[in-house]
């Protein structure tokens, strides 16, 4: 005995022929919100999903069960029956709520990798359903590349077609990290004398202290990989000449003691300490201090006036102007410290103190109006995974550096001293052209002077000598006397 159940909607053949079609997008949502916004998408139409702060990424599904053909609406369209969508999630996602038609009921299993959509028994013919389905990111890892979850609608009704669909997103790994910076003060001033780099006791006899201060943040989780994200700092230590620019002393990661930068011999190269706690330097330390840009002796001074200058830093026609100071425009020498970024969350502070080489802002830069002294810091990822990115991690600190008052006028070369330079001159320029004059230099040669002459003189007639012609053997007497003239006397 075979018994047939009569559904409604079924059409005249009383065979429901359903056409369950589906489509998805990736994209996030707000808190407490209701836009949705779609995973952006690459040159090959496919969308990227930014893991960076984000907990949660949304899975919107589209279900329609329309007819196949409009003009031949009873082919298929029939009412679903008993339709469900089963959702298989891999290891990285799991299941974490969903915004659903009141008609429609979600479940998943414990560990949230199945879901298990009722879509309404039936899903009319016409019938258009739109919801979304959370899914946690806490599994990611900096390993995954892609998003993918396996969507298989099913129904009891007629429709072989039933295929199962992947949903799919490549995924970029966005580490959270920025960084930001200041100095303490950002205004700086230089004046007094000039000293050797052996003449400094301390790190009070350098010049003006400055402390720096980079703030690294993490906004989003703790990457097992973030031990391959740096902290690099361009550290303009001097200036093209080889001169002293910016001092560093010392330098500390707050929060993070194991933390070391490098490289550590270009901290206080010098061993210098400060005035309040300083101890005797060995004797080997003091003896093998680099000498930088000064030839003086131990605790020697040199005076304003009588220093000894090497190649300057500014060249004439930039005097009084205001210029920058940056290694990447080649106008300072850099050394780059770099920190490696462990696991942490929240912040972490680098601080560095440092000290403004006085004697060379004195020499090369008493005449200069204004300096900016920039400092670069940004973060870098050595890491073989391609699709892991660091987006805006830079930062630059300025500092402003400015002459004391009436310093530039200490260097200025007094008018009465151009006027007697310029006299000298007018004399000594007199002096050789009265020297040259007196040996004949501005003599011109005549132009007959210097052309062979021929000269003849006609001889009396009484004076005249006679010859004889060897072919004739006629006798003449000779009526001129010749003889021909170089030019020279």
């Amino acid at each position: 005995m075979k018994v047939n159940f009569l559904r409604e909607g079924c059409g005249n053949d009383k065979i429901c022929q359903s056409n369950l079609k589906l489509r998805y997008q990736f994209g996030t949502r707000p808190l407490h919100s209701d836009y949705f916004t779609p995973l952006p998408r690459d040159e090959d139409d496919v969308q990227v999903f930014s893991l960076s702060d984000q907990r949660v990424v949304v899975l919107e599904i589209i279900v329609t069960n329309m007819p196949s053909d409009p003009l031949n609406p009873e082919e298929d369209g029939d009412d679903a029956h008993a339709a469900q969508l089963l959702i298989s999630l891999p290891n990285t996602l799991s299941y974490a709520g969903s915004r659903v038609p009141p008609q429609m009921r979600c479940q998943a299993n414990q560990n949230g990798s199945q879901v298990e959509c009722d879509l309404g028994n039936p899903v009319k013919r016409n019938t258009r359903l739109k919801f979304s389905i959370n899914l946690s990111t806490s599994n990611i890892t900096i390993e995954t590349t892609e998003l993918t979850a396996d969507l298989q609608l099913t129904t009891i009704s007629e429709q072989p077609d039933l295929h199962p669909i992947k949903a799919f997103a490549k995924v970029v790994i966005e580490l959270p990290l920025s960084v930001s910076g200041l100095a303490r003060p950002h205004q700086l001033f230089f004046s007094g004398e000039v000293r050797g780099e052996s003449a400094m006791a301390s790190l009070e006899d350098i010049g003006s202290p400055v402390d720096f201060e980079f703030v690294v943040s993490n906004t989003g989780k703790t990457l097992q990989t973030l031990g391959s994200a740096f902290l690099n700092v361009m550290w303009p230590y001097g200036l093209t000449n080889e001169k002293w620019l910016l001092y560093p002393a010392s330098l500390k990661f707050e929060g993070h003691p194991d933390t070391h930068c490098s490289p550590t011999g270009a901290l206080n190269p010098l061993k210098l300490q400060s005035s309040s706690t300083e101890l005797p330097l060995p004797t080997n330390e003091a003896a093998g201090r680099k000498r930088r840009s000064h030839a003086e002796e131990e605790d020697q001074v040199i005076a304003k006036g009588s220093v000894v200058r090497t190649m300057p830093a500014v060249a004439a026609s930039e005097r009084r102007r205001s210029l920058k100071l940056d290694c990447l425009l080649g106008s300072a020498r850099c050394v780059l410290f770099q920190c490696p970024l462990h696991s942490f969350s929240g912040q972490a502070v680098l601080k560095i103190h440092a000290r403004l080489w006085n004697s060379s802002f004195i020499e090369e830069f008493s005449s200069v109006s204004a300096l900016e002294l920039l400092v670069r810091a940004n973060i870098t990822v050595k890491s073989s995974i391609k699709h892991l990115v660091l987006r805006e991690a830079a930062a630059q600190i300025p500092v402003m550096i400015y002459p004391e008052p009436g310093l530039a006028d200490q260097y200025w070369i007094p008018w009465w001293i151009i006027l007697i330079a310029v006299l000298a001159g007018i004399l000594l320029l007199t002096l050789l052209v009265c020297i040259l004059w007196k040996c004949g230099f501005f003599q011109r040669a005549h132009y007959k002077d210097k052309l062979p002459q021929y000269h003849a003189v006609k001889i009396p007639r009484e004076d005249r000598p006679q010859f004889q012609t060897e072919k004739s053997g006629i006798v003449h007497k000779k009526e001129w006397s010749t003889h021909w003239s170089d030019g020279t006397l």
